[in-house]
């Protein structure tokens, strides 16, 4: 019996080794489209990064301008109450221009490049590990 078993397996040596050869060109060729699997999906994740700083990149100067806007209103505001009270004498203007005073350190800056020292462009949000076709 044992003299059959051992006849048996080495004339299945030779259909046993191509089985494992079969067996491991699938397993690299898996291995193979895994990593390029992975590489489309890290490429994609790393486009939706890109554009999703983008969006928000937009986002934020969208506000800033729109703050900006207001300020300029405020300012406006601001000048023309001033020039309203240079027409004024005496103890009413010192309070109205005191009231100014406080008034306008309340508001913080003014200055648009401030505004804009304070936007954070695309590539500072994240910058793409791609090379840019």
């Amino acid at each position: 019996m044992v003299p059959v078993i051992i006849r048996k397996l080495e004339s299945s040596k030779g259909a046993i080794h191509k089985l494992m050869a079969k067996a491991e060109n699938e397993a690299a060729q898996r291995k193979l489209e895994w990593e390029e699997s992975q590489k489309r999906w890290r490429h994609a994740e790393d486009q939706r990064r890109v554009a999703q700083a983008r969006a928000d990149s937009q986002k934020q100067l969208s506000e800033i301008m729109d703050r900006w806007a207001s300020t300029v209103s405020v300012e406006r505001f601001f000048l023309e109450a001033e020039t309203r009270v240079e027409g004024l004498d005496g103890e009413r203007k010192d309070k109205l221009l005191e009231r100014l005073r406080l008034a306008r350190s309340m508001l913080g800056t003014l200055d648009p490049l401030e505004y804009l020292e304070g936007w954070i462009a695309p590539d500072e949000i994240y910058k793409t590990k791609f090379d840019q076709d």
